[in-house]
């Protein structure tokens, strides 16, 4: 990393510098151009590709205009304040800083015999238009989503939320890559505490570069052991499901080149909620959210309940004695269900890597073909089979992909241990599966709470879709400031914030 430096007033030092530093002759996309204004030299510097063509113009016929006797004196500040028309520009005196805005899309200009070099924001961001969520797909609502350029995620943000008290710091992580990451928050509503504890993670961060955008801010923010696989924060590529989030409480992280905005803290029903639930009814949301709840601990519990009772058939009663396999194949089985989870698993890999046309295709081979075959030449036992799609179903009825892969690992976890131990290796597991969650945190707040601890009324709000003008409460795990989402004029009540003497007892049950 390099040195402090400051800005020379010698106009030859800074461009030799620059031209040394950034390779100017051997990167070709490094734009550097020497001109005049009025009777001194000026020197820009730039990169191809990442600005406005126009914007140069229009600044390069502004400052190259100017007459001689114009700046005979004060040559800088009446450059700045007079004759620059872009609005987005601004003064370094530091070369670092300097260089950072550069390498960042924005524009160099040195002026000789001014130790301050004037940056301007000429980018031209490359994005690619707002579609709809190839993930949280819903039937009614808005399709537009996040992309992989900052400024129009975070635009997409503050057109749901037109609050002055809507804040984007942001923070640059890695030496080298200096990737732009926008801490976001409600000032008024999110606890103190939990932004300066983000904002104190991301500063910490000592690394050269996080090309891998969010799940590299994800790995370095969220404490804990990195090998439990329960996703301690939520992603999301929903302008709509952020905004929601922020209006709780929680904090939201942008980072540059990601489409993903990670939502921070969150707990594991943040993982089984959709927002197909709340674009219906009371009635069909609260049905759906059962039915998506249930599918998740489904895909978990399934199979390795039924292996269990299939190796200790005596435990069924004469009523469910069908449940037990009939014709159990060749291979044993146990392995049965491991080698359909190696498959199942090989297949979906398979359909994300190959292209779109072929994909279809390759998941109808793997899923009839190799399925129905297996069985038929007696390698597998129907049940196995049956069994295993229906857990596979069910991991993806949840659009948290960082909770189905959990799942499925620890589904893999419990069919082990039923194999090595039968009925009591599935009690332990279970056992240990739900000490791990219940001692589970995300900045803080339990991973199953309002469950663990139990709160009646949070509790409630998480199985049944409740009506929006009943939620005016916010969730008192994230320490909000503003407890409640009234607003309200009455005496005592500041406009936009809620009464704490009137609603303090019961947020704190919330």
């Amino acid at each position: 990393m390099q040195e402090a430096r400051k800005i020379d007033n010698d106009i030859d030092n800074n461009i030799n510098y620059c031209k040394e530093l950034l390779g100017v002759g051997e990167s070709f996309d490094i734009v550097f151009r020497e001109f005049k204004i009025g009777r001194r030299k000026a020197a820009t510097f730039s990169i191809n590709g990442m600005t406005n063509d126009i914007v140069l113009t229009s600044v390069y016929q502004a400052v190259m205009t100017c007459h001689p006797e114009e700046l005979s004196i004060n040559t800088l500040n009446k450059v700045f304040y007079q004759r620059l028309p872009h609005s987005q520009v601004k003064l370094i005196d530091n070369m670092n800083d300097g260089l950072v805005s550069l390498l960042s899309g924005e524009m160099l200009l040195f002026i000789d015999g001014e130790t301050q070099v004037v940056v301007i924001d000429a980018r031209a961001y490359p994005v690619r238009s707002p579609s709809e969520s190839n993930i949280e797909k819903v039937t009614r609502g808005s399709r537009d989503s996040f992309v992989e350029t900052i400024p129009f995620n975070t635009t997409l943000i503050r057109r749901r939320l037109r609050d002055v008290n809507l804040r984007f710091e942001i923070v640059k992580v890695g030496a080298r890559s200096k990737t732009d990451v926008a801490v976001c928050y409600i000032k008024d509503i999110t606890d103190p505490g939990l932004v300066d504890i983000v904002k104190e993670r991301l500063n910490g961060i000592s690394i050269d570069g996080v090309p891998m955008a969010e799940k590299a801010i994800e790995e370095f923010v969220v404490r804990g052991s990195k090998w439990n696989p329960l996703p301690k924060v939520r992603y999301t590529e929903r302008p709509d499901v952020a905004a929601v989030h922020l209006l709780e409480g929680h904090v939201c992280l942008v980072v540059d080149t990601s489409p993903d905005i990670i939502i921070l803290p969150t707990t594991f029903w943040h993982h089984v909620q959709h927002v197909e639930e709340f674009r219906q009814n009371m009635t069909a949301g609260t049905f759906l959210r059962i039915v998506r709840l249930g599918a998740v601990l489904l895909s978990l519990l399934l199979p390795p309940v039924w292996l269990a009772l299939a190796f200790q058939p005596r435990l069924l009663p004469e009523t469910l004695a069908f449940l037990g396999p009939r014709d159990p194949g060749i291979i044993p089985l146990g392995f049965q269900f491991l080698l359909a989870e190696f498959g199942v698993e090989m297949v979906r890999m398979a359909t994300v890597h190959v292209p779109s046309a072929q994909s279809t295709a390759l998941g109808f081979i793997g899923a009839f073909m190799l399925g129905e075959y297996a069985s038929r030449v007696g390698l597998f036992g129907n049940e196995a089979i049956f069994y295993i799609a229906v857990a596979t179903v069910g991991t993806f009825a949840t659009p948290s992909f960082e909770l189905a892969m959990a799942m499925r690992l620890f589904r893999i976890l419990l069919l082990v241990l039923v194999i090595a131990f039968k009925l009591p290796g599935l009690l332990a597991g279970l056992v240990f599966l739900l000490l791990l969650t219940a001692l589970t945190k995300s900045f803080g707040v339990p991973y199953l709470w309002p469950a663990l601890p139990f709160n009646f009324k949070a509790m409630k709000d998480v199985l049944i879709r409740l009506p929006l003008p009943s939620k005016v409460l916010r969730p008192a795990a994230l320490k909000p400031q503003d407890p409640d989402r009234i607003e309200d004029n009455r005496p005592g009540r500041e406009k936009g914030r809620g009464s704490r003497g009137e609603k303090g007892e019961e947020g704190k049950d919330k």
